[in-house]
């Protein structure tokens, strides 16, 4: 007994391969330009500096600008699960379940920082950046003759999420030492604003109800999912890194995790119909994003005591 028909092959509804190729030909003349931008900068007077005539830290109340960028990879954490089957007898639990690839795909992130030491050691930061999330879930669905068990179908999709969002974090941190190498942690919280959605499904299966081991071939399906996913998200973030003094700059790496506490999908739009409801048996479930970013930064203080001693107050 068939409790569904086998959806129709699909192809592409648009060609990502060119504005993903503009996209990453940007982000690496972006990366360019920051280690030029620092080669630059770091080049400071080859004579020694003078050592700064009070014993107290030289950063405290300074200001730090600087450009950050790197990847990032993410994970959806269901909150409630959806199906568009309710199955009744002969099946086990889990059978309509999606299973999540948790941190398997990565996104890029580059921006800026604006960063205030207000203690020695102690500063808050803002940290805005456009950041590329993808995160992708499978799902299956068989069917098989009640009378003949060889008569059979079964169709395997994957779907892949890409959200683009502007995020905007705001952090304190806290470093541990006051030379050259500076180990920190930081904490606060983001909040982002939803630039661009799409969900592409790759499909895959065999069919064995007409007594052979026929292949369904593979398609693709882009659909964009502006409408059903809300506009904004929000959460906490908390991460470590370093920094290293090199000549007038600071160069650095760190990693946060990104810890999402609004539900993303957008449940008006849940059940409306579309290309993904009715030819793959798509229903998003509720659920948080969470990501984990690793990104290199140089940042250049904005004060010094003279231009001579390069020394920043």
């Amino acid at each position: 007994m068939n409790f569904g028909r086998i959806p129709p092959q699909f192809n592409s509804l648009s060609n990502q391969s060119i504005p993903r190729m503009r996209k990453y030909l940007f982000f690496t003349a972006w990366i360019l330009a920051l280690f030029w931008g620092f080669g630059a900068f770091a080049q400071g007077k080859s004579a020694k500096r003078k050592p700064p005539s009070k014993a107290s830290s030289t950063d405290i109340n300074q200001w730090w600008v600087g450009i950050r960028g790197g990847m990032n990879f993410s994970s959806a954490s269901p909150q409630q699960a959806y199906s568009i089957f309710s199955y009744l007898q002969g099946s086990t639990a889990g059978d309509n379940e999606k299973s999540y690839n948790d941190f398997a795909h990565s996104g890029l992130q580059f921006g800026f920082s604006l960063g205030y030491e207000f203690l020695s050691g102690m500063s808050i930061n803002m940290l805005p950046s456009y950041a590329s999330y993808r995160f992708s879930y499978d799902n299956a669905f068989h069917w098989q003759d009640s009378e003949n068990a060889d008569k059979r179908v079964s169709t395997n999709y994957n779907f892949e999420t890409r959200l683009q969002y502007i995020d905007l974090p705001l952090t304190i941190k806290y470093e541990f030492s006051t030379g050259k190498l500076k180990p920190y942690i930081q904490a606060g919280g983001y909040y982002s604003f939803l630039t661009d959605a799409i969900k592409k499904v790759e499909t895959t299966g065999k069919d064995q109800a007409s007594g052979s081991d026929e292949e369904i071939h593979v398609t693709e399906l882009s659909v964009g999912i502006d409408d059903r996913t809300k506009k904004n998200n929000y959460g906490i973030i908390g991460g470590l890194g370093f920094t290293y003094n090199l000549g007038n700059a600071r160069v650095g790496l760190e990693a946060n995790y990104l810890y999402g506490l609004q539900n993303l999908d957008n449940g008006e739009m849940k059940f409306m119909d579309n290309q993904l409801i009715s030819g793959t048996y798509d229903v998003p479930d509720d659920y948080n994003l969470n990501s984990l970013s690793i990104s290199m930064q140089v940042i250049i203080p904005l004060k010094f005591i003279t231009s001579k001693d390069y020394v920043p107050l």
